[in-house]
């Protein structure tokens, strides 16, 4: 079955994950060059409009949303993904870099207070970009069962339960502001051409805006969660999925039997 990317290699630092990532050939390069599978994108996990991003185009990842890389585009899905499971910590962050030499090759970095977690996020945010743009006949995956099995995953772990974590907030709501920052790393960062653009802080959601399509910057708040300081932990994480996500995944894995 046909990917949008390929990760390539996974380094794993003291507060930070990078990803080499391959958008493979054939693959369209720039959200601009399929809009409204960008849309599909951005109605799964609609806070990341408001992920603050410093760059030329604005203050807000919704004004680059329309016209950025791909990669860039996974990046902040995976970061959403982190915040909302409420296990990432008071600051969820990434960067994205252009790799010189190879236009579809890209540096993610990431904040990593939990392997599992971050590579866990990253699996599922590939795997939603994939139903977006290569496979949007199929059901669309379900973001916050998602973030409520990837949650679970980490706990248990962790060895841990939700009995145990009752003080933190359940992975589907939050009340707390929080950040979404692009500078992490503290090993060098590779040889390229600069990074994409940055993220920091994002503001609490209005939940009685109206639904009606309107200009990203009118819609959407992001709602970050805050979690427990976990451990660090070494795993390689399948993509994990949440309703009707998956029933189709289950499925597929007993066909492929």
């Amino acid at each position: 079955m046909a990917q949008l990317f390929n990760i390539l290699k996974i380094t794993v630092g003291k507060e930070s994950l990078r990803a080499r990532v391959l958008v493979n050939p054939g693959m369209p390069l720039r959200t601009s060059e399929n809009i409204e599978a960008t849309a599909r994108v951005y109605y799964l996990a609609p806070a990341i409009a408001k992920h603050l991003c410093l760059g030329d185009a604005g203050s807000e990842f919704q004004e680059c949303m329309g016209d950025t890389e791909l990669a860039h585009l996974l990046e902040h899905v995976t970061v959403e993904i982190m915040n909302e499971t409420g296990l990432a910590g008071q600051v969820s962050c990434g960067r994205t870099r252009p790799v010189v030499g190879d236009e579809r090759l890209f540096d993610i970095e990431l904040s990593c207070p939990d392997d599992a977690l971050t590579v866990g996020s990253l699996s599922s945010a590939t795997f939603m970009m994939d139903w977006a743009f290569l496979h949007p006949e199929a059901p669309a995956p379900d973001f916050a069962g998602t973030v409520a099995a990837l949650r679970k995953l980490v706990l248990s772990l962790r060895g841990e339960d939700e009995g145990a974590t009752e003080g933190e907030p359940e992975a589907a709501e939050g009340a707390q502001d929080a950040s979404v920052a692009d500078e992490v790393a503290e090993e060098p960062a590779p040889v390229d051409e600069g990074p994409i653009e940055t993220e920091t802080v994002g503001v609490a959601q209005d939940e009685d805006e109206p639904e009606p399509r309107r200009r990203f910057a009118d819609r959407f708040r992001i709602r970050p969660k805050m979690g427990a300081a976990p451990a660090k932990r070494v795993a390689d994480i399948e993509p994990v999925f949440g309703g009707a996500a998956a029933d189709v995944q289950d499925a597929g894995e007993e066909s492929a039997e």
